[in-house]
């Protein structure tokens, strides 16, 4: 169901769903977390009349998203590199592209895990339900609404924590509440602003050509990027042998813990930025490579996406759910 009353915000107004509003729990009582099988989990309560943001991305249609009608428990952190290589060690499932020697790069054990199918993150749950002390839970991956739910909480906020990004950036210093390409970009302006990036992508108008990263990316005050891809010529940050080093290794991820101020109501993290998150709700794309077909919605941005992309009520384009993305993991819901 989608609700749209001019002036007053989508989700104020949870009862127009023709449902009571379940109480939710206290800030500090709904914070507090459980492990569940190594996974560290936060209760996040139902919104019963809950109205699933569109207006972003187009008309959801009958069937693609549905109220949040049971608390549930959601995924504390985004699934880690080091979680993952315990399942790829003890299934077998095919470790990420950007591994080496079966294994994550250095450093990045605590990094959410990229380049996973939603097939995949699918054999991941049903791996967590057959651990010993996961008795009586059952993981699987979030719908979009809830998602969204405990994304934009009980105040429907735009981003998790408020409904300002509150981003600054100053003499090279960037000041955020959450991981997305003006953190990329500002740390290559101050490590390495004078070093030369060379476009190496193929169809590029500056093809073999080498420019400082400071005459190719910018960050404005509030956290705008420019330079980072201008598509029709195939010019911009993410056309150079630069950026191709950095998805080598798996991108400009942070760690799962690195943006406690970005947490959301429920004291869940990285619900903006750091990687596109799966969603098991199937949607037709209205932008993109898939425009136009039935793929599955993705949620939450990355360290790759603007800071549009990273708010709350943003639908992602969509990805088909065989595929493997260098921006994309994802995080579980148990229930009990």
């Amino acid at each position: 169901m989608n609700v749209s009353v001019p002036g007053i915000s989508r989700r104020v107004l949870l009862a127009l769903a023709g449902a009571a509003v379940l109480a939710r729990p206290t800030r500090a009582a709904a914070a507090a977390t459980v492990t569940v099988a190594g996974q560290a989990l936060t209760p996040v309560a139902a919104n019963p009349g809950f109205a699933f943001a569109t207006d972003l991305a187009g008309t959801v249609g009958a069937g693609e998203a549905s109220p949040v009608d049971a608390d549930y428990l959601l995924g504390t952190y985004e699934v880690t590199n080091a979680q993952y290589l315990e399942f790829v060690t003890d299934t077998g499932q095919a470790a990420p592209p950007y591994w080496d020697g079966g294994t994550y790069p250095d450093g990045k054990a605590d990094h959410p895990v990229l380049t996973v199918s939603l097939d995949s993150a699918t054999a991941y749950c049903a791996w967590l339900n057959g651990q010993a002390d996961a008795a009586g839970w059952t993981f699987r991956l979030p719908t979009e609404a809830e998602w969204e739910n405990a994304a934009s909480g009980p105040e429907g906020h735009t981003y998790p924590w408020g409904d300002t990004a509150g981003t600054t950036y100053d003499g090279l210093v960037l000041t955020s509440d959450y991981n997305y390409m003006a953190v990329c970009a500002a740390y290559e302006l101050a490590e390495h602003g004078d070093e030369l990036a060379t476009y190496t992508a193929t169809g590029s108008d500056l093809y073999g050509q080498s420019f400082p990263v400071s005459e190719i990316l910018s960050v404005g005050a509030t956290g705008t990027v420019a330079g980072w891809n201008v598509t029709a010529s195939r010019t911009g940050f993410v056309y150079t042998d630069v950026y191709d080093a950095l998805t080598d290794t798996g991108g400009y991820t942070t760690p799962v813990t690195a943006y406690p101020g970005g947490a959301s109501a429920d004291g869940v993290l990285d619900l903006s930025g750091n990687c596109w998150e799966w969603t098991t709700s199937v949607i037709t794309a209205t932008h993109g490579g898939e425009m136009g077909q039935r793929v599955n919605a993705i949620r939450g941005g990355s360290w790759y996406a603007n800071l549009n992309s990273c708010t709350a009520v943003y639908r992602g384009e969509g990805r088909d759910p065989s595929g493997r993305y260098p921006t994309v993991g994802f995080r579980v819901v148990a229930t009990s």
